[in-house]
């Protein structure tokens, strides 16, 4: 059953694809909102984007450094305006807070969703895009292991755009 309904996806998505064109190929800029730092965005397919994000991440049980990863399906909305929504994963050291009792560092895993919007401008090489990313946050220190919901519900992005 599980396999009947991955293929009929595929095979929607495949179609939904062929429709529409990537508004760009990749994109460059910052990010700002619970992970701050860069953030990187291509099309691997007309509807289909690989974006990396990396930073520092805010969060009250624990910050540090953070690379984010998703892959995602983008469709348009109307001319210059596109949904998305997918999925990704996050890895990297965290410091301090409640969740590690005496340790100062510990690593992070993490499982996320992410949608949002974006808007990419016509007559100039900006895209704009916010986003949510709810998840579920791994934290392993001396051999401990902590699971935690993590509400990175709020990021926005400015991304330079090219085609090369």
């Amino acid at each position: 059953m599980k396999t009947k309904l991955f293929i009929c996806l595929f095979v929607v998505l495949g179609a939904l694809s062929t429709q529409a064109q990537a508004p760009y190929k990749h994109s460059i800029g910052g990010i700002l909102g619970f992970i701050e730092g860069g953030s990187y965005k291509t099309f691997v397919a007309d509807n289909f984007a690989i974006q990396v994000d990396f930073g520092f991440r805010w969060a009250h049980y624990a910050s540090g450094a953070e690379v984010n990863g998703n892959f995602m399906y983008e469709q348009a909305i109307k001319k210059g305006f596109f949904w998305f929504a997918g999925g990704g994963l996050s890895v990297g050291p965290a410091f301090g807070g409640v969740v590690f009792g005496n340790n100062p560092i510990a690593f992070k895993l993490g499982l996320n969703a992410i949608g949002g919007a974006e808007y990419k401008f016509a007559k100039i090489p900006l895209t704009l895009q916010a986003d949510i990313r709810p998840g579920a946050s791994f934290y392993i220190w001396n051999g401990n292991f902590k699971p935690n919901f993590d509400y990175n519900f709020l990021n926005a992005s400015a991304r330079y755009t090219f085609n090369i």
